[in-house]
């Protein structure tokens, strides 16, 4: 779909949205398919899981927006 905006890098988009792959999974029991293992087997119950899925999507978060993207978008201008 990105492809076909005009103005849209599109080496830069598929970047990008690589960049927050990672931070859907740790957010909620049932966002990936390890974290069904991790909530199935009890290893971390229902309110930690949901209380350390903030913390660590905020923290992922930071992440992204601090060091991916402004290497992203040296990155893409560098190359592409």
């Amino acid at each position: 779909m990105g492809a076909g905006i005009s103005g849209i890098n599109v080496q830069e988009l598929a970047l990008f949205l690589m960049l927050s792959l990672g931070l859907m999974g740790i957010l909620t029991p049932y966002g990936t398919g390890p974290s069904l293992v991790w909530y199935g087997s009890h290893y971390i119950q229902g309110a930690q899981f949901w209380k350390l899925g903030f913390v660590f999507g905020l923290l992922n978060l930071t992440a992204l927006l601090v060091l991916c993207v402004p290497w992203v978008e040296l990155v893409a201008h560098r190359w592409f």
